[in-house]
């Protein structure tokens, strides 16, 4: 019996420490993520870059010196979130819908997060309102 959970803990023990995330190169990244980095964040210094392994998917996320950071699926390389701490999420960004409508009902408010959902994507504005949009970019609800 001592034999039986001594080898469930260390197995249950290297589980953990393979799930936690790792930090990797920036040159890990998928290619696509860092053309995407290079393009709309050349300004912003790379502190970081750490990989998620999950059960189905890996996860990238891109930590920079200003405090922003910028998740990417590890499989696609498709960015997945936007957090900014400082500035706003690049217009260039958003879907076309998203920007429209954003840009028609909030003109002067900047888009500081981005992220995709299961259902489409949800969008954090600097007033603290989030909008949430289909996959198509039509416009769902706020919240606040």
């Amino acid at each position: 019996m001592k034999k039986f959970l001594m080898t469930f803990v260390c197995a249950a023990a290297a589980w953990c420490a393979s799930a936690a995330p790792q930090e990797v190169e920036f040159g890990k990244l998928p290619q696509k993520s860092q053309d995407f980095i290079q393009r709309y964040f050349s300004n912003e210094k790379v502190k970081r870059v750490e990989m998620d392994r999950q059960s189905t998917w890996d996860k990238y996320t891109v930590y920079f010196n200003s405090g922003s950071e910028a998740s990417f699926e590890g499989g696609t390389g498709d960015c997945t979130q936007i957090k900014m701490k400082e500035g706003y999420v690049p217009g260039a960004i958003l879907p076309e819908g998203v920007k429209t409508y954003v840009g028609r009902k909030y003109p002067s408010t900047k888009v500081t997060c981005y992220e995709t959902t299961s259902d489409g994507y949800k969008i954090g504005l600097a007033n603290k309102v989030s909008l949430y949009f289909d996959r198509s970019g039509d416009f769902i609800k706020a919240t606040e």
